[in-house]
């Protein structure tokens, strides 16, 4: 498969956008739903602590290959550590979302560096598989 993308205003619908197009991308695949909440984390993120202001933008990637599906999640900001397995929180103010890709995705992780913030994760099996199956 081509690698697919789509820039996103980083607003409050830009969850609701990014979700639209993954749906029409990965069309019947078995693992949609995880998908689904796994790329709303990961913009939501994006838009929600990632700082970003009217006028800015999300990029998101798809990539196919023959095993897996990878969603890539782009937007500026400051480089920051991440914990490679964060906790859940019981507190209503702390974020959850990269404790749910952890769970839902077979491999994730978040890069960053001085201008640019890059969240992605990859789910089996990939869309090649399913047009062959």
């Amino acid at each position: 498969m081509t690698p697919s993308d789509l820039i996103i205003p980083a607003n409050p619908e830009a969850g609701a956008t990014a979700r639209r197009a993954v749906a029409g991308w990965m069309g019947g695949h078995p693992r949609i739903d995880d998908a689904l909440l796994a790329v709303t984390e990961l913009v939501n993120n994006a838009v929600v602590h990632g700082g970003l202001h009217d006028g800015q933008v999300v990029t998101l990637l798809l990539d196919s290959e023959d095993d897996h599906v990878r969603l890539t999640v782009r937007h500026a900001g400051p480089a920051f550590e991440v914990a490679p397995a964060p906790s859940p929180s019981t507190d209503p103010d702390t974020s959850r979302g990269l404790a749910i890709v952890d769970r839902i995705a077979d491999r994730w992780g978040v890069d960053s560096n001085a201008t640019e913030v890059t969240a992605w994760f990859e789910m089996s099996p990939g869309l090649s598989d399913l047009v062959r199956g």
